[in-house]
C-alpha cells in the first residue's frame, strides 16, 4: 500500500460527537463564557458613560446652585453598579482562563495518546514516485480542485486512531467470514467500460502501474473527455496536492474509474458485511473495507482491511463508499 494514506493525516478523524465529545462540550461552554465576558464589558462601558453624563449634570447644577443630595445618590448608585459589574466580569474571566487551560491539557493528552498509538503501527511502504506508465505521464499543474487531501470537509472530520490499512496483495483479496464480497463478472466489466463520465465529475480511479506493483484507487476530478466510443479517454486530475501546491494529471479509461455521486445525492443504505471501496479518512486513497452498519443517512461505519486487530471503526461519508474492485 502506498504512503498516500499516512501523509498529512490530522489527529481528528471522526464526527464531532464521537471523538471530540469532551473537548467539544468544554469548548462550547468556554464560548458561552466568552460571550458573557463581552456582555459584561459592554455593560460596564455603558455604565461608565452614564457616570460621565451624571457628572456633567452635577457640574451644571453646581454652577446653577441647584446641586442636591439626589445627584450624589445617583452617581453613588452608578459607581456601586460599576464595581459589581467589573467584579463579576473579573470572576468570569478568571474561570474562563482556567477552563481554557484544562481544555488545552485535555487536547494535549489526547494528541499524545493518539501519537503513541500510531507509533505502534508498522511503517508504511513509501509510494513509488513513478507508479504510472509512460502513457499516463503526469503533468504538474496548479491546484484546480477544491478537493484536498484533508477530506474533513469534511463537514466533520472522521475517526481514526490507527494508521491506514497495511499493505496487502489486492489482486487476490481474501473475503472475511460472513462478508459478501463481489465476484468478478465479465458483463459488469463490459458495462463499466461503456459508462461515460463528464467534466468535473468526482471519481475514484486506478492509475496503471509502471511495473508489477499494485496501485491504489485514488480520488480525482475529470478535467477533459477525449474521443468517442471505445476510444474515449479521460484526463483526470489527482486530488492529492504536493508540498508545492501541484497536482498530477493522468490519462485513463472508463474501466479504471468509479463515479462518486455528487454531494446531496440520496443513496441507498449498505448492508452489514458488504465489501466496498471507501475513502480512508483524511486521505485521498480508497481502500477495501467491510460495512459494519449505517450511521444515519450520510455516514457508513466501516472496518478497513488490515485493521482487523484494532477496535477502531471508521465513519466515512456515504458518497465516498463505492463498489468494490480489486
Amino acid at each position: 500500500m502506498s504512503s498516500r494514506g499516512n501523509q498529512r493525516r490530522g489527529l481528528n478523524r471522526n464526527s464531532e460527537a464521537g471523538e471530540h465529545g469532551e473537548e467539544l462540550a468544554m469548548w462550547k461552554d468556554s464560548k458561552e463564557k466568552i460571550m458573557g465576558v463581552l456582555d459584561a464589558f459592554n455593560e460596564s462601558s455603558a455604565n461608565v458613560l452614564d457616570i460621565r453624563d451624571q457628572d456633567k449634570r452635577m457640574a451644571e447644577n453646581e454652577n446653577k446652585g441647584n446641586l442636591s443630595s439626589e445627584d450624589y445618590n445617583k452617581v453613588d448608585s452608578l459607581l456601586r453598579k460599576g464595581v459589581k459589574i467589573n467584579d463579576a466580569a473579573a470572576q468570569n474571566l478568571t474561570k474562563l482562563i482556567e477552563d481554557l487551560k484544562v481544555l488545552k491539557a485535555v487536547q494535549k493528552a489526547n494528541e499524545e495518546q493518539k501519537e503513541a498509538s500510531a507509533s505502534r503501527v508498522a511503517p508504511q511502504r513509501p509510494r513509488d514516485l513513478y507508479d504510472f506508465e509512460a502513457a499516463d505521464s503526469p503533468i504538474p499543474s496548479p491546484n484546480q480542485s477544491n478537493v484536498s487531501r484533508r477530506m474533513g470537509n469534511s463537514g466533520k472530520a472522521e475517526r481514526g486512531d490507527s494508521m491506514p490499512p497495511k499493505p496487502q496483495d489486492r489482486s487476490t483479496p481474501v473475503p472475511k467470514m460472513g462478508s459478501t464480497e463481489p465476484q468478478p463478472n465479465a458483463a459488469a466489466s463490459a458495462m463499466r467500460s461503456k459508462q461515460n463520465f463528464a467534466k468535473d465529475d468526482e471519481v475514484a480511479f486506478k492509475p496503471k502501474p509502471a511495473s508489477n506493483e499494485q496501485t491504489d484507487w485514488i480520488l480525482g476530478i475529470v478535467q477533459e473527455v477525449r474521443g468517442e466510443g471505445k476510444s474515449r479517454r479521460y484526463r483526470v486530475l489527482d486530488a492529492d496536492v504536493d508540498e508545492n501546491g501541484h497536482q498530477k494529471d493522468f490519462r485513463t479509461s472508463a474501466s479504471n474509474m468509479i463515479l462518486i455521486p455528487r454531494d446531496g445525492t440520496v443513496l441507498p443504505p449498505l448492508d452489514k458485511g458488504k465489501v466496498v471501496l471507501a475513502l480512508y479518512p483524511n486521505t485521498t486513497t480508497f481502500y477495501k473495507a467491510e460495512v459494519i452498519g449505517m450511521d444515519g443517512d450520510t455516514k457508513v461505519n466501516l472496518k478497513f482491511e488490515g485493521e482487523e486487530s484494532s477496535n477502531t471503526m471508521q465513519a466515512v461519508t456515504r458518497r465516498h463508499v463505492v463498489e468494490y474492485r480489486g
